[in-house]
């Protein structure tokens, strides 16, 4: 019965485990999905900076002002770019994993320890009997 409640607590574990994995799997999405938007508008940017410079290569102040916004832009999508590939498992994953990983050391415990007695009962009943086994005799 201690088997059966400990792999219970290992499942109920390993489900908290994949819930919090999958969050944050979510977020890794989302923040990537904002960083190739702004990743798109610095293209975009480029384009029509590089239209500005060909086309009114004398005069500097909607070039100046493109840049400065292509700039900030490129920022931006550092920053979601980096909290994208910021992939650490959290507080949550960590314990639920341990966790898992003791009941599943407890049950295996108990499940060797339920395979020997029936064997070990065995073995006693037959020393106590009539018939001797052959290798029991080492032991007396």
């Amino acid at each position: 019965m201690r088997s059966i409640n400990l792999l219970r607590i290992a499942a109920e574990a390993e489900l908290l485990r994949l819930r919090a994995m999958v969050a944050r799997q979510g977020r890794r999405a989302a923040f990537g999905m904002v960083a190739f938007i702004f990743a798109i508008g610095v293209l975009i940017l480029a384009e029509v900076t590089g239209w500005q410079a060909l086309r009114l290569y004398v005069a500097l102040a909607p070039i100046a002002a493109t840049l400065i916004l292509l700039g900030v832009n490129l920022v931006i999508a550092a920053i979601f770019g980096l909290l994208a590939m910021r992939s650490s498992p959290g507080h949550a994953e960590q314990e639920a994993l341990r966790v898992r990983r003791q009941a599943l050391d407890a049950a295996r415990g108990s499940l060797t320890l339920t395979a020997i007695v029936p064997v070990a009962t065995t073995l006693l009943r037959r020393r106590g009997g009539g018939r001797q086994q052959p290798w029991l005799q080492r032991f007396r």
